[in-house]
């Protein structure tokens, strides 16, 4: 027993190690203490999980193998997607069969290190100890007397309950029924309370899935009437060019470090740089991501709908029928298409383009069928840009194109792209000077789509809006230092607008469906989002699902911007039953 014990607390104790990497922002100094509250929450779950094996029959007794090995399978999968997330992936994550394919594997791959390998050797090793035992054991007996299994079990019963009054309970703190009935990040809810009570509390959270009830519906239909606004001027577009022709440019992995960045003397972004300090540009460097488990269909969501995600669901996928309020819906009459560059499964794109109101959608397999991706030796960003820029003469004016790019999306290994000047300087860690080389790469192809777009008649009647989707190679890691501000920022550049504008403060994707409504000149919409248009509001704050704290400078707004979540979350299940808000 002691062996089946060590087997299930090493993959245990490998996530409670991960996650404490992931929750200790000083991790790269000081490194990982697993204290012995934690060790003894990880023996008292795993001698709850193994004590139905007493009671199990001769022939039977193999059984508990299979959990041994979904538990370990299970903890490397969790251990690859703390590292991307820095999360535990929700139940509900399983069933997104349809984001599997090569780029995903690539992914998992790139983020397993050495030591999983140890893990799954060595739990290996003893669940095959523990078979060898158990075989000799039994060997000695014609059957297991229920007498003998029950006193077995009983101590196995004592020794978890044991271990568990060890574990969680401890002076000062929250209650152990307040950890147990809370849960504001699934990796703090693992580390307080261990294996089973996450599973349990994961299962609950999943089919606790019912939309909001009449009081909750009464507190939204407040927050929307008292905090939401309601104007309907359109004194910040420019209305002698009105309507303007809108292009959104989702830019996978971007972070605001990279522009301005030099290495060996040349620009990481020369495009992006001269775009900031053109006139008539408004650029927000200090932009707080708020994806959530839906990773990049999350950024797609609040830029399209201006609500904010889920915690622990993909939007696009369990909620992607809507329907929901959209700036393509906003934007009354303009011909809207969006351009991605990789299958219509992925995120369930094929669904949720239509329900934000994109008439068509084109995908990889257009951009096979054009023979561009060829062209380009593979490379998703060109080709994507190329068949944007042949696009454009074909569309009615005005119109909305949204495109998303891929070609930053992790992992950065060697050769990803091409080589270049990045990838040959000594400066930084190899795996940075690969994701530099992807910023560059990225930069060159939506640069080569805006000086098309800027040497045609219809560059000068439309709005270009360049946005990041969410963090991922962070800076801190490359130099070996905290994270600062600087490594979590990601930038908003919204370019021919009718004002010039370096947006300082913090602000959060939300944010952004706003200000394009005022950019526009499409404030005849009613829905105006749970965020604030930046050219009316002093924003200087943001705040994410998994923190508890307001990122930036606190102000009149930011109580609003937390309690925003929850009316979101309410929003999306009243959505779902086709209740608009």
């Amino acid at each position: 027993m002691l062996l089946l014990v060590v087997a299930v607390a090493i993959p245990c104790l490998a996530i409670v190690a991960e996650c404490e990497l992931q929750s200790n922002s000083d991790s790269i100094a000081q490194g990982i203490t697993i204290t012995g509250r934690q060790v003894a929450i990880v023996l008292a779950n795993a001698l709850l999980l193994l004590s139905p094996f007493w009671l199990l029959g001769r022939k039977w007794k193999w059984l508990v193998v299979l959990p041994i090995i979904l538990l370990t399978v299970w903890s490397v999968m969790q251990l690859c997607y703390l590292r991307e997330y820095s999360d535990l992936m929700p139940l509900q994550s399983l069933t997104m069969t349809g984001n599997v394919n090569s780029t995903l594997l690539q992914n998992a791959i790139a983020l397993m290190k050495p030591i999983d390998g140890l893990i799954i050797v060595s739990t290996l090793l003893f669940l095959i100890g523990a078979m060898v035992m158990l075989k000799r054991v039994l060997s000695h007996y014609n059957r297991i007397h229920f007498k003998y299994a029950v006193i077995n079990f009983l101590i196995t019963i004592t020794l978890c309950a044991l271990f568990a009054c060890l574990g969680y309970w401890h002076t000062g703190g929250d209650s152990l029924r307040y950890r147990l009935s809370h849960n504001f990040s699934n990796r703090t809810y693992y580390i307080d309370n261990g294996l089973l009570p996450y599973w349990i509390q994961s299962v609950s959270w999943w089919l606790r899935n019912e939309g909001p009830t009449p009081t909750q519906r009464e507190i939204v239909n407040q927050f929307l009437a008292e905090q939401c606004p309601h104007y309907s001027d359109n004194r910040y577009a420019d209305t002698i060019r009105a309507p303007r022709n809108l292009v959104v440019i989702v830019v996978e992995s971007l972070h605001t470090w990279p522009i301005g960045m030099t290495l060996s003397g040349h620009e990481v972004t020369p495009n992006l740089n001269r775009l900031v300090h053109q006139s008539g540009v408004i650029y927000a460097p200090h932009m707080l991501f708020q994806t959530s488990h839906g990773r990049s269909s999350d950024a797609y969501f609040i830029y399209n709908t201006g609500l904010l995600p889920l915690r622990d669901e993909a939007v696009a996928v369990n909620y992607a029928h809507g329907p929901y309020p959209s700036l393509a819906k906003a934007l009354k009459g303009y011909d809207c298409r969006a351009i991605i560059c990789t299958p219509s499964a992925n995120w369930n794109q094929n669904i949720t383009a239509h329900t934000y109101g994109f008439e068509t959608l084109y995908t990889r397999d257009h951009l096979q069928q054009s023979g561009l991706l060829t062209k380009h030796c593979g490379v998703e960003d060109a080709a994507l840009s190329d068949y944007a820029g042949h696009l454009l003469p074909h569309l009615r004016e005005p119109f909305f194109l949204e495109m998303v790019t891929m070609t930053m999306h992790a992992p950065y290994y060697e050769g990803k792209v091409r080589d270049s000047w990045i990838t040959a300087s000594d400066t930084l860690t190899s795996e940075a000077r690969v994701y530099l080389n992807c910023v560059n790469v990225m930069d060159s192809c939506v640069g080569a789509f805006l000086d098309g777009l800027a040497a045609s008649e219809i560059g000068t009647r439309t709005v270009v809006a360049i946005l990041s989707d969410h963090t991922e190679f962070y800076l801190a890691n490359a130099e070996g230092r905290r994270y600062e501000m600087r490594d979590w920022s990601i930038p908003a550049i919204i370019v021919g607008t009718d004002t010039t504008m370096c947006y300082e403060p913090v602000i959060g994707q939300v944010d952004i469906y706003p200000t394009l409504l005022d950019i526009m000149g499409a404030n005849q919409y009613r829905w105006k989002g749970l965020g604030h248009s930046i050219l009316r509001y002093p924003i200087t704050s943001a705040h994410r699902y998994s923190n508890e704290a307001i990122s930036g400078v606190a102000n009149a707004y930011s109580n609003q911007q937390m309690r925003a979540w929850q009316i979101s979350e309410w929003l999306i299940k009243d959505a779902s039953r086709h209740r608009l808000p």
